[in-house]
């Protein structure tokens, strides 16, 4: 049955890799990547510093996801990382919640100069490698918080998952379950200057709404202007669904949007239109400012055709 299920999970990276928009010209040299890769780990078990983008890099251990999908692939997260690096600007500030080994954290501290990185992750393993890939880079702006944002100051117990996937939160301890921190984000960011935060990524298991609750005062500002958001079934763990996170949203002005990368283009979309996980919440004050931001000059798509 392992067998199985590991043969299930390589060929799932492999047409995961395949597919993927960076390899559409390289596919043969990203799956080389991936095997040769496989091997090394099992021989010689030791991480390597990989880069992500010219003049970043990553540390890459053997039993990580995030950092062996950008050896595969680059920029995974195709159409999301693409939009940071287009919108983000140097005097722009950053939330990434739930930054794992801090993808996200070092793309936008890469574009960030005179601004502020703000990023929390709550598994422990993940946030020492998190602060070994700013030591990495040198990236002394970036404020990174070992704990999960959630609505309100207190812990939680997290299931543990395997390598640094991210843990899901449990209501009963066990021994593979740990206890962590969480704060919300209007305590957190109460005495910071959040005048230039511009862009949130958050990715956090299905807590979206949780989290959101905890950041009203944020959001009444509509600040930042946009959310790069996981949006899928995991919600359905605290009781919610995709409506729910998307309507509390709208609430505040902020409607969904898909990037298109390949065709710098923004699509207005309904909850389950997105093709995959990644949706963009944008406040609709600051369309405009978005638009202007990707040099965007066509109207705003409403269907989508990839």
């Amino acid at each position: 049955m392992i067998f199985a299920t590991n043969n299930f999970f390589v060929v799932q990276i492999l047409n995961y890799i395949w597919f993927h928009p960076n390899c559409k010209d390289k596919r043969v040299q990203s799956i080389l990547k991936f095997i040769g890769w496989q091997l090394y780990k099992r021989l010689i078990n030791k991480a390597i510093d990989i880069q992500l983008i010219p003049g970043v890099k990553i540390r890459c251990h053997p039993k990580g996801y995030a950092a062996a999908a950008v050896l595969y692939c680059g920029l995974y997260d195709y159409d999301e990382m693409n939009f940071l690096l287009r919108y983000l600007r140097p005097e722009d500030s950053f939330l990434d919640i739930g930054a794992n080994v801090g993808v996200y954290t070092l793309l936008a501290a890469s574009k960030i100069k005179t601004g502020i990185v703000y990023s929390f992750e709550a598994l422990p393993k993940n946030h020492q490698r998190l602060e070994e890939n700013l030591e990495l880079n040198q990236f002394h702006h970036v404020k990174a918080y070992s704990l999960a944002i959630s609505n309100s100051q207190g812990d939680i117990s997290l299931e543990l998952a395997e390598g640094d996937s991210m843990p899901f939160i449990t209501s009963q301890a066990s021994e593979k379950s740990i206890t962590v921190a969480t704060n919300s984000l209007d305590c957190l960011l109460r005495h910071e200057p959040i005048e230039n935060l511009t862009l949130a990524k958050i990715d956090i298991e299905g807590a979206e709404l949780l989290a959101f609750k905890g950041a009203t005062l944020l959001l009444q500002q509509q600040r930042p202007y946009v959310w790069i958001m996981e949006l899928n079934g995991t919600v359905g763990h605290f009781g919610h669904t995709q409506q729910d996170v998307v309507d509390f949203l709208r609430d505040y002005g902020y409607g969904l949007y898909y990037y298109l990368s390949d065709a710098n283009q923004l699509a207005s979309i309904e909850t389950g239109q997105q093709q995959g996980n990644n949706v963009l919440a944008i406040a609709s004050n600051r369309l405009d400012l978005v638009k202007n931001r990707l040099n965007i000059t066509l109207p705003i798509l409403t269907s989508i055709s990839k």
